[in-house]
């Protein structure tokens, strides 16, 4: 269907990102070891490209990472990040790049898995923590997401989202709608005028009418001869 543009469909494909000339031998060469299951290579050939890859460094693996990334070969994107972390780069920044690839291509067991290696040796990152409770989120397992967000509320009280994360998972259950009034209100607290502060009200007016009760509505027959009995 013509949508009155005059582009070919191929001047409107997105340009794939340039890869600076610097690093275009690295990707070669990279490329080629990744792919020498599919080619065959021979033991010689798969040697030299492992010699070859073991002299770039650390930062060019991870900016080989962050182009196949940003190209969608997150499959890719994923290997580079996971040789980069090997070398020891930038262990947060590498984490956090490959839990945001598996997540983009819906392998969260695998964004779990390099989660949980990362927060093993940095268990007060609550960032990538409160990340990892909406992978669990993603997957079903409230019970664990809701561990973690527990876990960052204790840990940082001062931190808003959290607790309105955590109400959200409390208010899936009536036994629990207490501590989820309570962590409304906390996050009310830190963020009056919030991004989810309109939310948080709404959902405490509605409960606090819940708590009320049914309300008698008096009969209107009743109530007129009342009226008029006492003229």
């Amino acid at each position: 269907m013509w949508n009155g543009s005059s582009k070919s469909s191929d001047e409107q494909r997105p340009e794939r990102p340039k890869v600076p000339r610097k690093e275009r031998k690295w990707l070669a060469i990279a490329c080629g070891l990744f792919l020498a299951g599919c080619h065959q290579l021979s033991p010689a050939r798969k040697a030299s490209l492992n010699a070859e890859l073991s002299d770039i460094s650390s930062e060019d693996l991870f900016r080989l990472g962050l182009w196949h990334a940003r190209s969608g070969d997150l499959l890719r994107a994923e290997q580079y990040l996971v040789a980069t972390r090997q070398r020891g780069y930038q262990a947060r920044q590498v984490a956090y790049w490959l839990v945001r690839v598996c997540t983009a291509a819906s392998r969260y067991q695998s964004a779990l898995v390099h989660a949980r290696l990362y927060l093993r040796d940095h268990p007060g990152d609550w960032s990538l923590r409160l990340i990892t409770a909406s992978v669990y989120e993603a997957l079903g397992d409230l019970g664990r997401a809701q561990s973690e967000l527990e876990r960052i509320v204790q840990a940082v009280p001062q931190t808003p989202l959290p607790h309105f994360r955590l109400a959200l998972l409390y208010g899936v259950s009536e036994s629990q709608e207490h501590r989820a009034r309570t962590q409304l209100e906390a996050y009310l607290a830190l963020a009056p005028r919030g991004p989810h502060a309109a939310e948080a009200r709404a959902v405490l007016d509605e409960s606090i009418e819940v708590s009320k009760g049914p309300q008698l509505v008096p009969n209107p027959h009743v109530a007129e001869h009342e009226s008029g009995g006492r003229q």
